[in-house]
């Protein structure tokens, strides 16, 4: 035993140092912060040490030096306006988005507690081992690193795998396979030629916008606040990992180059008791036919349903045998609630979904309600807002895990009709429980498979054998555009001189029909 010890010690063997690791999570989203703090907790747990910049109230930790952003971002507001969710055209979707992410971004610079942060980095000098960055709306905090040691950089993102993350990474994207802003591949079919031409739209507009909107305000920024900076170019060079929630039993193979390691669902823990009051209530005894949870997540509140939609969808409940619990913040429905609703300002969403007597998952189709109903094989009804839920509801409906119901059409009889079917037909029971068994046969928990990439990182000085060569190109050049237009021109500079010489040899011949005739 002695021996054991004093060998590990002398050699090292299974022993890791702890890390010096910053930490920027900056996304004006709840989701995003319980998904980045999940890899915080777990770099904790393993002995590192973290130093982090975040919107949401940090627990103490006696490893980690945290800076919160007490300011309100854009996306913090309580009024999202949910009539207009889900209305915009793509041409109002796009800048309205980037405009969202332009807003909070500026709010973050703003903020006390990134100024504190800078001046502790400018003064005190911290050596770090790897920067962990919730990479899509924070680009320019990219040139923090600059301020210390620039230590190599993991991408984060808990927007599943953005278009943007797989530029970055050198991955290839194949605008007829991988529908963008969407959820991985398309539901596991192609898409047809009308999505086809769509979806090549949709991408040519969103990156005309990127390069000629978006991407000079980064600059801008970035020039702004860090004046000794290197441009944004240099800065995404010393990206070397990225971590997307993505997870293949749910969002289908894509072509991701090595750099691109998925860990979507390392959120997702094993469902744990419920508090004694709410067991009471879905218990089987309490609820012989099960019951419905319904929660629209951090970002939507169901308080701000329109009160026609709200009273439909009660109306419905009221219907059914299942009893149901709904996740409601405010407390003006206490007198309109049918005898089998109840209604809670917070509740356990993971232990609920984890509980064997619940029979349907009425969720906005955010990535992560997503995953963790599927993790625990619930079958979904989604009421899709924005942003990445309509590609999730749509996703949930394609491959058979449950409805989607748009939340401007929402009835009485539609929502009933919707929910009955989620919860009759056993073909969605079926379906997600074979994901949720995907999801659960893997080699490693996606959390400890993130806690090892960004230990790999650190001890490999960044991985530079992972770098795709497609970073070292433009676009043009990955998608062979330039060969093709040198070869197009040469074919037909080839083409045009062949009929050249071939029409100077024709007028070059003698005509053979015309005769001469003399008198």
């Amino acid at each position: 035993m002695m021996f054991g010890l004093l060998f590990l010690l002398v050699t090292g063997v299974g022993l890791v140092a702890p890390l010096n690791v910053l930490v920027v999570s900056t996304v004006s989203s709840p989701s995003h912060h319980i998904w980045v703090s999940r890899l915080t907790d777990g770099l904790l747990a393993k002995g590192h040490h973290v130093t982090e910049l975040v919107l949401r109230p940090p627990e103490k930790h006696a490893n980690k030096t945290s800076f919160y952003i007490t300011e309100k971002t854009y996306g913090e507001h309580p009024g999202l306006d949910l009539e207009q969710a889900g209305t915009h055209t793509l041409a109002e979707e796009i800048p309205f988005f980037y405009h969202f992410c332009e807003e909070s971004i500026n709010v973050i610079l703003q903020s006390s507690a990134f100024q504190s942060l800078v001046q502790h980095l400018k003064r005190d000098k911290p050596h770090f081992d790897v920067f962990l960055i919730d990479y899509v709306m924070a680009e320019p905090l990219l040139a923090l690193g600059t301020l210390v040691n620039r230590p190599p950089v993991v991408a984060l993102t808990a927007f599943n795998l953005p278009e943007d993350i797989m530029e970055l990474m050198g991955s290839p994207y194949f605008a007829s396979l991988l529908p963008y802003m969407g959820v991985g591949a398309h539901g596991g079919t192609p898409m047809d030629f009308g999505e086809r031409v769509y979806n090549f739209v949709k991408w040519v507009m969103y990156k005309a916008y990127i390069y000629w909107s978006y991407r000079p305000f980064i600059e801008n920024t970035i020039t702004t606040t860090f004046p000794n900076s290197p441009p944004l170019s240099a800065l995404l060079e010393n990206v070397s990992v990225s971590l997307v929630n993505t997870v293949p039993a749910l969002h289908g193979a894509m072509p991701l180059v090595p750099g691109v390691v998925e860990v979507g669902g390392l959120q997702i823990r094993p469902a744990k008791q419920l508090p004694d009051d709410i067991l009471a209530w879905v218990d089987k005894k309490a609820a012989p036919h099960g019951f419905i949870f319904m929660s629209f997540g951090t970002n939507v509140r169901s308080a701000n349903l329109a009160k026609d939609r709200r009273d439909a969808i009660l109306r419905a409940f009221s219907r059914v045998k299942q009893r149901v619990l709904w996740k409601y913040e405010d407390d003006d429905i206490m007198d309109k609630l049918p005898p089998n609703v109840r209604v809670a300002k917070w509740l356990p969403q993971n232990d609920l979904l984890g509980h064997p007597n619940i029979r349907c998952f009425v969720s906005h189709n955010g990535g992560l309600s997503t995953q963790e109903a599927s993790y625990h094989g619930v079958p979904i009804l989604g009421v899709p807002f924005f942003v990445d839920q309509t590609a999730y509801a749509e996703k949930v409906e394609r491959t058979g895990l449950g409805r989607r119901l748009q939340y401007k059409h929402i009835t009485e009889e539609r929502f009933y009709e919707a929910l009955t079917d989620v919860l009759e037909n056993p073909r969605y029971r079926e379906n997600i429980r074979r994901v949720g068994a995907a999801l659960k046969d893997q080699k490693e928990t996606p959390l400890e498979r993130a806690v090892w990439w960004v230990e790999y990182v650190a001890r490999t000085g960044g991985a530079p054998h992972l770098r795709a060569p497609s970073r070292q190109l433009h676009w043009y050049q990955v998608f062979m555009l330039d060969v093709i237009a040198v070869l197009a021109a040469a074919l037909l500079l080839c083409s045009w001189l062949a009929f050249r010489s071939l029409s100077l040899i024709v007028s070059a011949l003698p005509s053979s029909g015309k005769k001469t005739h003399k008198d």
